[in-house]
């Protein structure tokens, strides 16, 4: 897990070589990226600020798909494998898998929030002991990275956890689980809605590269597409390693 698995992500094809895909396949892409974009203006326009957002977001999306065509074939794959698998603590485990080899990480989580009170809530981790577990077995504020992307909706890393001002009462635990750096991404499900974060952990000070959070937001947002949302399934009984 982490760093050996990363280097399969990471490869640079063009369309016509990539995936046997035709240019007509781009040019609808392309196309639907335009459409979107003018549909976030005019919503935007008319007030809709949440529907603007939303159809810039799949606008993203084809962007994404026509400059990573590999890369986007073999997160779809991956996603893919996780419809199959009934279990949500098990299917947590293989998306922080997949999250740990694309962040070239060794130690993250998954969280899962309750759809009543918003609270995040570990279904899976991996290098982290007890102390970490129990610090962070609720997590109900925006002070920690994963409760800041969670209250916002969007990507957040803390490159050095020592001076990050907001991370404070979170020091001392980040200190003994031997981690500095930390990114975390929300999994947002058809309705725009957060269900859960997915975060990385660094044991020095990190500023992840631009193309790695951009690939883990898009994987994270294809899992928000799948995970369940009904409140029994988002709401386990407790953590398992990954």
């Amino acid at each position: 897990m982490g760093t050996n698995g990363a280097s399969r992500w990471f490869r640079d094809t063009p369309w016509h070589d990539a995936i046997g895909t035709s240019w007509a396949l781009q040019t609808v892409l392309e196309d639907t990226e335009a459409a979107l974009h003018n549909s976030a203006r005019r919503l935007r326009d008319c007030g809709q600020e949440d529907w603007a957002r939303r159809a810039e977001r799949f606008a993203s999306w084809a962007r994404f798909d026509l400059d990573e065509p590999v890369l986007a074939q073999q997160l779809y794959l991956a996603a893919a494998r996780l419809r199959s698998i009934r279990q949500l603590e098990l299917m947590a485990c293989r998306v922080l898998e997949t999250v740990l080899s694309l962040a070239r990480a060794e130690r993250g989580n998954v969280q899962l929030a309750d759809p009543a009170s918003g609270a995040l809530r570990i279904v899976a981790q991996h290098g982290f002991g007890q102390e970490f577990l129990d610090h962070f077995a609720v997590v109900d504020d925006d002070r920690s990275a994963c409760g800041r992307a969670a209250r916002h909706g969007a990507q957040l890393v803390i490159t050095d956890v020592v001076t990050d001002p907001a991370f404070a009462p979170h020091r001392e635990v980040a200190a003994a689980s031997g981690f500095r750096a930390v990114q975390s991404t929300p999994l947002i499900d058809k309705a725009g809605r957060v269900v859960g974060v997915v975060s990385t952990h660094y044991p020095r000070p990190y500023d992840p590269p631009a193309r790695d959070m951009l690939v883990i937001k898009r994987y994270a947002d294809i899992v928000g597409q799948i995970l369940p949302s009904s409140p029994d399934a988002l709401m386990p009984d407790g953590a398992i390693t990954a």
